[in-house]
């Protein structure tokens, strides 16, 4: 499971570089970087459970990488050469956060993660 969930994060990074920002699949659709989020707490739980069986020791490390995540997305709009960059690069008209965008990321990740919670230890 350890392959599968590296493949799988690294997969869903490259996914969102590319088609997600590049070539803005992401902003034309709105449940595309949902998607993401919903998928990037399913590997997350599924990397973290190949060196744990606590269920609150995998949402605790989905907390850190969420945090870090989000943090990140912001620093990144709060800079502005940071967010220049990232506007030419991507082609984005914007890279501004909201509360609204960030309290969803976070419901996804953990709700991805749940998911997989449930078909391990359950099934």
């Amino acid at each position: 499971m350890l392959i599968f969930s590296i493949f799988g994060l690294a997969g869903l990074f490259i996914i969102n570089i590319f088609f997600g920002m590049y070539y803005g699949f992401g902003p034309r659709h709105y449940w595309f970087f949902e998607a993401e989020h919903f998928l990037g707490g399913f590997f997350v739980a599924m990397f973290l459970s190949n060196f744990t069986d606590s269920v609150v020791s995998i949402f605790l490390g989905l907390v850190i990488v969420t945090f870090l995540w989000e943090l990140s997305e912001y620093l990144i709009s709060q800079f502005q050469k940071s967010a220049n960059y990232m506007k030419k690069t991507f082609h984005l008209k914007s890279v501004a956060t909201s509360w609204k965008d960030t309290i969803l990321d976070i419901i996804l990740n953990f709700f991805g993660a749940a998911v997989f919670i449930i078909i391990k230890f359950l099934f």
